[in-house]
């Protein structure tokens, strides 16, 4: 789906005052890659104006859309996609941002670049996942200035020492294919990927995406509260027992979301084994993720609730004794995981689609994609 489209620029006016204008186009999967490309579109034009020389500007077009082509695990050349829209749209330059990983010995790739194709491939799980728009933008801004000063003789210095000055970890690589001038990877094992895969997934999401779950555990909780049974556990449990309690109801909550929905993903191929790996990886820890961010804002929940309605003297009288904060908190921590293992039953509810769009990212996108519909 395209999000914006504009026409071709090209030099204005003549002589040394000349302004040239390129037409980039960023096209990006949905998600993260398109609010990088978005991030990018607003503001490269102003870094790169005036580069590799005087009068150059650069207008910029976002177009959204699966880039997955179907096929092999490093998506059948995503670069040639790009290569194919530029010539299609009459841009000057494409550059397709996607959250499909990309390896070459082990360590992710980063970003590719063919002068035949006009085009280049950023991969986004294998930028920095602590700040990506910051390092999105320096990276595509060396490569679009490494392809802008092609004809010029420091085209191969410039850029490429811009970007390993900025981030030491990126290496230029040999290219395995000869189309490719120039592919940079990450000096960085599969922890690195799995790190940004984590960080496309947006795990936050799930705490909205799991309505049923969230009912489910909201009512647990409300039951917890009020129950005197309850209250006089809450104060003779041990904090050991309290975080035994924690690790039980977020494991049960993540096997049993992942049990219920079919998340666990199985493929006998030899060449998609290791990115099986990384997405069944991917898919424990954003769900472990976002299974504990929803038990923060409901333990947060529980202390606010159970101090406004738990009566002082009512909860002493079960405890034999005053009643502290303390008290108050170990009430809604002994709650949070109960209501935690309700949530995971609540969870049964929610469409298997929602819950594998919130925790497969680009996986699922592309592969529901491609499913033939049923009428």
């Amino acid at each position: 789906m395209a999000v914006e489209r504009r026409d071709r620029h090209t030099a204005v006016g003549t002589g040394p005052n000349a302004q040239r204008t390129l037409l980039i186009g960023l096209l990006a999967d949905p998600g993260l890659p398109t609010t990088l490309a978005e991030d990018l579109a607003g503001r490269l034009p102003e870094m790169l104006a005036d580069q590799p020389e005087p009068g150059t500007r650069y207008r910029f077009v976002v177009v959204t859309e699966n880039l997955r082509r179907g096929g092999d695990a490093r998506g059948q050349r995503l670069i040639d996609l790009a290569g194919e829209r530029a010539a299609q749209e009459g841009w000057d330059f494409a550059l397709a941002l996607t959250d499909l990983p990309v390896h070459q010995d082990d360590q992710p790739v980063v970003v590719e670049l063919s002068q035949t194709q006009t085009a280049a491939l950023l991969v986004v799980t294998a930028v920095n996942p602590l700040k990506p728009a910051e390092e999105a933008r320096e990276i595509a801004a060396s490569v679009i200035l490494k392809w802008a000063a092609r004809e010029r003789s420091d085209a191969d210095a410039r850029p490429l020492r811009r970007l390993e000055d900025r981030s030491p970890s990126l290496r230029p690589t040999e290219p395995e294919d000869d189309d490719l001038d120039l592919r940079v990877t990450r000096s960085a094992g599969p922890l690195w990927t799995l790190a940004g895969m984590v960080r496309v997934n947006r795990p936050w999401r799930l705490v909205l995406g799991l309505r049923g779950a969230l009912a489910a555990s909201v009512a647990t909780a409300a039951f917890g509260l009020v129950s005197s049974p309850v209250w006089q556990v809450s104060g003779a449990i041990s904090t050991v027992r309290l975080w035994i309690a924690t690790a039980v109801s977020v494991i049960t909550m993540v096997g049993w979301l992942i049990l219920n929905h079919g998340l666990w993903q199985h493929d006998d191929h030899p060449g998609e084994r290791r990115h099986i790996r990384l997405y069944n990886a991917a898919t424990v820890l954003t769900l472990t993720t976002g299974v504990l961010v929803s038990y923060l804002v409901l333990l947060a929940g529980n202390v606010m609730t159970a101090w406004f309605i738990v009566i002082p003297e009512v909860f002493a009288g079960y405890l034999h004794r005053p009643v502290e904060f303390l008290d108050y908190l170990r009430l809604a921590w002994l709650v949070a995981s109960l209501a935690t293992i309700g949530g995971a039953l609540g969870s049964g509810l929610e469409s298997s689609d929602t819950v594998r769009s919130a925790t497969w990212g680009s996986r699922y996108r592309h592969d529901h994609r491609h499913r033939p519909r049923k009428h």
